[in-house]
């Protein structure tokens, strides 16, 4: 089930491209800002998202049309392009490989440089979520999808909400960094809380990664995340966040309950 959000040019717009297509633009926009400001480059930080991004696209629309034609693929390689559809999970191992090449090639500081990116990762995600239709389990609760014989749960509002809180931690904290990489295994330790989180929602658990399994990721990484944290120094000039009173934490949570309602009026509008 995918919706249709508008027509351009006679053309339907389709609610998962278009959020993800925003997530990628303003992901890009807000790397190359961090990019600059850490002294990597915003054109640095550019040309790996672009890349990145066809690395997912191929490696996902190649899985996708394996799965049906198998090697006939090589024999009718314009099957690659008859469509859209792509394998998620794929295109993530595809970028995840290419990622760590760039990484070992051409990066100096690795660990800085996924902090620079992390943020906009979440990001995408988020918006992602929020305009996929793959909806949850079966559900009584007043807030469900109702498809008219059932009602479901929302799972890609959850998802959507969750990598938000998680974006918007990220990118509040990102100026009082004590160490290289600490953005990075912070997200790791969240988003794998997340996914240990949104299991009981899915539409089937036994198909579902053993839940465990997100539990000691979160483990690991968190306290990776917090040995490095107590043994980085402290220095006067990464102060300035934790100097800052209660009003700006205030402003920050008002700030992410806001575009949290505004997710969910927009997720509802798109089943209505």
């Amino acid at each position: 089930m995918e919706n249709v959000m508008f027509f351009f040019a006679n053309l339907p717009v389709y609610s998962y491209g278009f959020m993800l297509g925003l997530g990628f633009l303003l992901g890009s926009c807000l790397a190359q800002r961090e990019g600059k400001r850490k002294g990597i480059g915003s054109d640095f930080v550019f040309r790996y998202i672009v890349r990145a991004a066809l690395v997912f696209v191929l490696a996902g629309r190649l899985s996708f049309v394996w799965q049906f034609h198998g090697w006939r693929t090589l024999i009718y390689p314009w099957a690659l392009f008859s469509g859209v559809q792509l394998d998620e999970v794929w295109g993530l191992i595809g970028a995840g490989l290419y990622t760590a090449y760039f990484l070992l090639r051409h990066v100096n500081r690795p660990a800085g440089f996924l902090d620079a990116i992390i943020p906009s990762v979440a990001l995408m995600q988020s918006l992602g979520h929020l305009g996929s239709s793959m909806l949850g389990r079966e559900t009584t609760s007043v807030w469900g999808v109702d498809l008219g014989e059932f009602v479901l749960q929302p799972l890609p509002l959850y998802s959507a909400l969750a990598y938000y809180v998680i974006f918007s931690l990220l990118w509040r904290l990102r100026r009082n960094l004590r160490y290289d990489g600490q953005l990075f295994l912070g997200y790791l330790a969240l988003a794998a809380l997340a996914q240990r989180l949104l299991l009981p929602y899915r539409e089937v658990w036994g198909e579902s990664t053993n839940p465990w399994l997100y539990t000691f990721a979160f483990v690991v990484f968190g306290v990776a995340w917090l040995y490095l944290h107590i043994q980085s120094p402290f220095t006067d000039a990464r102060r300035r966040l934790s100097l800052r009173d209660w009003r700006s934490w205030l402003i920050y949570l008002a700030s992410v309950v806001g575009v949290g309602l505004i997710m969910i009026r927009f997720f509802y509008w798109r089943f209505s």
